[in-house]
């Protein structure tokens, strides 16, 4: 089947699933094939490379990270995720580096293992503390397919009672409550990320445990319908997700496990992979990266991301979007082979068996980025390259204030070249109580003061779906290459219309110059406008001139219109470490007195650092 509804009903899937054909493969098979020389897999360049990754998680493995009452708690008493959270990831990775090493030869490990494993069933719940409104979240769900996939692994090696241990928690955590209580989940057939990682999972460990063709039916067809909605609202018809790259892998990692489970348990029947829709939904990343492992990070979104290896390629190989392996490709600015190794951690077993098995250890060249233009998702990219041939990217969305992990970032625009980040979209604020609730766009990092967007009159953008921007104009074959939108609609003001234009100029000594500029109209009462820019980079200001100090370049920024403006520099640092950021945002601003009418023009020119 390869139409883009992928609903399947569970009469069909019964008929299916008693076929002698589908009975008779692996669910797996490159698990059974790699079962026959575990010596050579040991040898191979991508187990090299998870082994060298996880060496650090096995410095102590019988000291099991405790998840207590108490940390439990810090949520529901302060709001704080960070407590509970990191022990509970930090001990499914540890036994993660330690099945992979048990599944690689190392016995000495086994006791280890299922230490991990009973200690996990143990937990009271597996629903962390900020979804504990809910009987499955995303990370129970994943918890339930990892111990899954353990016991498919690793069942020649695992004691009898522990293997039972398994089988009862995930029927009492799992299967039970999904098969009674599916439909009135709120991701069920939610329009997020949410959907894909909870129904993928829980789907994925049904055909790996459940012996009960006509239960594992009933179960799978609820997944399909489930999955049904997320592939056709979570990703927007031009395969672009508003939720970011970050959420797009997270979503479709769990949808690609269960989409080749199911493929192999019906004889190549059920194919949820293919279809037009999925090479749109596959093709996405390409579209936003910058550099390699550099990404627009608009919404909640990180910028540097890293996709496990074996999801890539195989996604890619299943759509038949063939680009998406350049994903992989290491960034330019790379700090060393130490960073290549980190990229490749997870704490699900399930993503490291899939990158051992799915991959060849190999990382790609990088890919030429050019021009792209998502027309729903809003979203322009703009290539040019500098007269030195430095590689010059700029990425500017339009969207709405109310998408799925949404911030106010209408007409927020990123700089970026030579594999570095000038001006930035920040990324996610610090993820707490306060974030996900009516006290989120107090957070600089959800709301429009801390994005590359104008403040009119004092006021920051306004949330909801009625606050919008549009792309009006993707000009990639003029000179300068062009994206123009309006996003006044996206503020509170009556009467309000912000024509924004950014110019990246592609050709002759001027190539990588870039020109932003916004002409301003008050249809009622006239507002003082300020100007933004944001970047995580040291900043030195005299007057009208900016200079953002890169690590091999520096880009100046000039105020060209209006007259006599000058730039003033905010260095946001306690609201950085109040978001657990790393670095500094900086904030420049210049302003433009009230009038009926107004433009502001600023030029951006490279130079050497």
């Amino acid at each position: 089947m390869t139409t883009d509804s992928i609903a399947v009903s569970s009469e069909t899937l019964k008929r299916l699933f008693a076929m002698e054909v589908g009975k008779g493969l692996p669910l797996f098979p490159e698990l059974d094939k790699a079962r026959q020389d575990i010596p050579g897999l040991r040898r191979s360049l991508q187990a090299k490379l998870l082994l060298e990754a996880s060496e650090e998680l096995m410095a102590d493995p019988t000291a099991i990270p405790l998840t207590t009452y108490t940390l439990y708690r810090q949520f529901r008493n302060t709001g704080e995720r960070r407590g509970y959270e990191a022990p509970y990831f930090h001990k499914r990775s540890i036994l993660t580096a330690a099945a992979l090493r048990l599944f690689l030869g190392e016995d000495k490990l086994l006791d280890a293992v299922q230490d991990y494993i009973w200690n996990i069933c143990e937990e009271t719940t597996w629903v962390l503390p900020a979804h504990e409104w809910v009987k499955i979240d995303l990370f129970s769900a994943e918890t339930g397919f990892m111990l899954a996939q353990l016991l498919t692994a690793l069942n020649d090696k695992l004691a009898e009672e522990v293997q039972k241990r398994v089988r009862d928690e995930i029927e009492r955590r799992i299967f039970a409550p999904y098969l009674e209580f599916h439909e009135t989940f709120g991701w069920y057939k939610g329009h997020s990320n949410w959907n894909g990682v909870c129904n993928g999972s829980v789907g994925s460990t049904f055909l790996l445990l459940e012996r009960d063709e006509s239960r594992l039916a009933e179960a799978v067809s609820a997944v399909l319908a489930g999955l049904d909605t997320f592939i056709h609202t979570a990703f927007e018809d031009d395969g672009a997700s508003t939720e970011g790259s970050g959420y797009w892998g997270y979503g479709l990692i769990h949808y690609v496990d269960f989409a080749e489970l199911l493929r192999q348990r019906t004889a190549g029947q059920i194919d949820i992979l293919s279809g037009e829709r999925m090479k749109a939904i596959a093709a996405y990343p390409t579209h936003v990266m910058l550099s390699p492992a550099h990404y627009a990070s608009f919404s909640d979104c990180a910028e540097v991301l890293s996709f496990q290896p074996g999801f890539i390629m195989r996604l890619a190989e299943r759509s038949g979007v063939s680009e998406l392996r350049r994903v992989l490709a290491r960034p330019v600015l790379s700090a060393g082979p130490a960073d290549l190794y980190r990229d490749l951690l997870d704490w699900d077993l399930t993503a490291i068996l899939h990158t051992l098995l799915w991959w060849d250890g190999q990382f790609p060249e990088a890919p030429g980025i050019g021009d792209s233009y998502l027309p729903n998702g809003g979203v322009v990219r703009l290539v040019a390259e500098t007269s030195a041939g430095t590689p010059v990217v700029t990425a500017i969305k339009a969207g709405h204030n109310a998408e799925n992990h949404n911030q106010n970032d209408v007409g927020s625009f990123i700089v970026h070249a030579g594999g570095e980040t000038f001006l930035c979209d920040p990324g996610t604020g610090l993820y707490s109580r306060q974030y996900f609730s009516s006290t989120r766009y107090e957070n600089i990092f959800a709301n429009s003061f801390g994005h590359s967007v104008p403040c009119i009159g004092g006021q920051l953008q306004s949330a909801g779906r009625e606050f919008e921007g549009q792309v009006l104009g993707y000009a990639p074959e003029g000179e300068p290459k062009k994206a123009v939108l309006e996003i006044g609609k996206a503020y509170s003001v009556p009467g309000l219309g912000i024509h924004r234009e950014l110019a990246l100029a592609a050709k002759g000594r001027q190539a990588g110059t870039i020109k932003l500029q916004d002409t301003f109209t008050f249809a009622e009462q006239p507002q003082q406008v300020e100007e933004a820019f944001v970047t995580w980079l040291d900043v030195e200001v005299s007057g009208a001139t900016a200079i953002l100090h890169g690590k091999t370049r520096d880009l100046h920024l000039t105020i060209e219109e209006p007259a006599g403006a000058s730039f003033s520099l905010a260095v946001l640092a306690e609201e950085c470490k109040a978001n657990a950021k790393e670095g500094v945002l900086k904030r420049l601003t210049f302003t433009l007195p009230a009038a009926a009418s107004g433009r502001a023009r600023v030029r951006m020119t490279w130079k050497p650092g």
